[in-house]
């Protein structure tokens, strides 16, 4: 039973995922929420490859959508999607047409629009926590660095001031035999 197309739209197969972030989140702020919204999600949007033609679901996209949690996929080929593939194996296309199917309360186009937008904010949000995580494993890199630095010089004194590697080497124990020392007078 084929739906009428409303709206189609074609993306790269990497941006899957934030297109249906950003969609669920225009349908929230839209009005819709719980089952009308997991409805629209699931039934009145599909992709499908541009080259080899496999068709893909509004709930195969929840797994695409959510990349950070680390879940069993149940499909190989959801796992090839979230990897930046075709679904198919063996199928090199980067592209996938999204078709929109009519909703009586939808305007897909103004979905699409708000969905855009808050996906470029997100983008924007997730470049500025990418940045700032580099920055900081920039600095820990400095610091692990200079620590480092410190305990090999550290570990140099040691070995100059004492004569042997701590750890790897018993410390040097000299002892003198008593009746070997001069006790006479110190001249």
């Amino acid at each position: 039973m084929s739906q009428p197309v409303s709206d189609t739209v074609q993306v790269q197969v990497e941006r899957i995922g934030p297109l249906y972030t950003g969609l669920a989140a225009a349908l929230s702020e839209a009005g819709f929420s719980g089952s009308q919204l997991n409805e629209i999600l699931s039934r009145h949007i599909r992709g499908e490859c541009v080259q080899c033609g496999i068709r893909i679901t509004g709930d195969d996209m929840v797994h695409v959508a959510l990349p950070e949690v680390k879940t069993e996929i149940p499909d190989s080929r959801l796992d090839r999607l979230r990897q930046g593939y075709c679904a198919r194996n063996g199928c090199d296309s980067y592209y996938y047409r999204i078709n929109f199917d009519d909703h009586p309360d939808l305007d897909w186009t103004k979905i699409r629009e708000k969905a855009g937008h808050l996906a470029v904010a997100t983008q924007v949000t997730i470049e500025q926590q990418t940045s700032a995580t580099a920055i900081r494993n920039w600095l820990m890199v400095r610091l692990a660095v200079g620590l480092g630095v410190v305990l090999i010089l550290l570990l140099l004194w040691h070995i100059r001031y004492y004569g042997y590697v701590p750890v790897l080497q018993k410390p040097h124990k000299y002892a003198v035999d008593p009746a070997s020392a001069n006790h006479g007078p110190a001249r």
